[in-house]
């Protein structure tokens, strides 16, 4: 009995196994017997401008390489969302490009699938620059492949500021800021938007503190930021008491503030105006030396469940991130690669935005790629806009932070 029980078993699991080779699946990696068969590759992203012609370029050139496939750029607004909605309904694509920090969402909800079979954590490594390579990777996974990051550094106009003069500690950038405003009455010599988490971040890990970690555990109150907390407190009386992004912008654009602190996205805007430009990183943490660590945004490509041909998305990927198409992109669009070889090639870091901001990278950290993350970004920004106002003291703003985040975690625990 036991050996026709068996028996029956094996007949009904090769019985199976046909059934999902003849029928395929999403997850299968097969791709059509016919290597020449006609394909499309359905991609959705958010690309535009001069960022979207770049990108198309490297698109056409594969399918020019391979004329039996045939990918279909599809911009989309609000992309996660219906990026869920519509894999789920089995009709969505089979490529999505998205900032880094949605990853683990989708993952969660297996909207995108590891590509492990495909794209190995070695090639990660030894393709592109570490924050890049571990943003696509998720609890232990290989999820695609990095394009393009970005960071906030120190941006300075150097008719009002001298390279030796930036200041390298974060005791020295506290002491100039109050320095210079006592010296140019009405100006600044820092600014940046103090009251947002992301722009906040170089602090808090560089401190030693953190927002989140991958399992959900919330580090508001830590002593590493309240540390960050308090020193980012101390500059109140040493900048506008109403600051935002624009606000801080516009000070610098007008020459109104020697420093500002922000992303590669502005360069363009400040060089119109006529400012020249120096880049400088981030200063080192009081007497540990440790620098500071911004958030290094990582724009991706990921496959989703809805792919009929994953092997065929990874190369891709491959052919899309690879040395010479990510230098002509770069070039093309002013990104910064996420390619390690191409940051590194001389004619990409010819352009001075490019060249700072591949240098502040290096001592950043992925932005968070956990789930968690979306529980974090308001009551860090309440908390900082409370202590920036005067409302609450850095303890008592992060402690009310922290009860905050810990709430939208669970939340999404569920």
């Amino acid at each position: 009995m036991k050996t026709a029980t068996r028996l029956f078993s094996s007949l009904f699991l090769l019985l199976s196994l046909c059934v999902i080779a003849a029928c395929g699946g999403s997850n299968s990696g097969g791709a059509s017997s016919d290597p020449n068969a006609p394909k499309t590759i359905v991609l959705w992203h958010n690309w535009q401008g001069a960022y979207l012609d770049a990108k198309k370029a490297i698109f056409d050139e594969y399918h020019k390489q391979h004329p039996n496939v045939t990918i279909k750029l599809v911009q989309q607004a609000d992309l996660v969302n219906k990026a869920t909605t519509a894999v789920k309904q089995k009709n969505g694509p089979d490529m999505i490009a998205w900032a880094d920090d949605a990853l683990g969402q989708l993952a969660a909800s297996r909207v995108v699938i590891p590509m492990d079979q495909y794209i190995s954590a070695d090639f990660l490594k030894s393709t592109y620059s570490a924050p890049a390579a571990q943003a696509v990777t998720y609890n232990g996974k290989v999820y695609g492949v990095p394009e393009t990051v970005e960071a906030v550094t120190m941006m300075y106009n150097k008719k009002l500021l001298k390279e030796n003069d930036v200041p390298k500690t974060t005791d020295g950038l506290l002491n100039f800021a109050k320095e210079y405003q006592a010296k140019h009455p009405g100006q600044f010599g820092v600014v940046w938007n103090t009251t947002d988490a992301y722009f906040d971040a170089p602090w808090f890990y560089g401190f030693g503190g953190y927002y989140v970690k991958e399992d959900g555990t919330v580090g508001l109150t830590s002593e590493g930021s309240l540390k960050a907390t308090e020193y980012l407190a101390s500059f109140r009386q040493y900048m506008p008491k109403q600051i935002s992004y624009d606000v801080a912008s516009s000070l610098f654009t007008e020459g109104k503030s020697a420093i500002i602190i922000n992303g590669p996205w502005s360069y363009s805007d400040y060089k119109k105006v006529g400012i020249d430009v120096g880049f400088a990183k981030l200063p080192t943490i009081g007497a540990t030396n440790t620098p500071a660590k911004p958030f290094v945004g990582v724009k991706s490509l990921w496959v989703t469940s809805n792919a009929k041909d994953p092997a065929l998305c990874a190369d891709i990927m491959k052919f899309y991130t690879n040395t010479e198409n990510q230098v002509k992109m770069s070039k093309q669009s002013s990104e910064i690669p996420a390619n390690s070889a191409a940051a590194q090639d001389t004619s990409v870091k010819e352009n001075p935005a490019i060249n700072g901001y591949v240098a502040q990278i290096e001592n950043g950290i992925p932005l968070p790629n956990t789930p968690y993350m979306s529980a974090l970004w308001k009551p860090v920004q309440d908390a900082m806009t409370a202590v920036w106002s005067g409302k609450q003291s850095p303890a008592d703003a992060m402690k009310a932070a922290q009860k905050a985040a810990e709430s939208g975690v669970q939340n999404i625990k569920g």
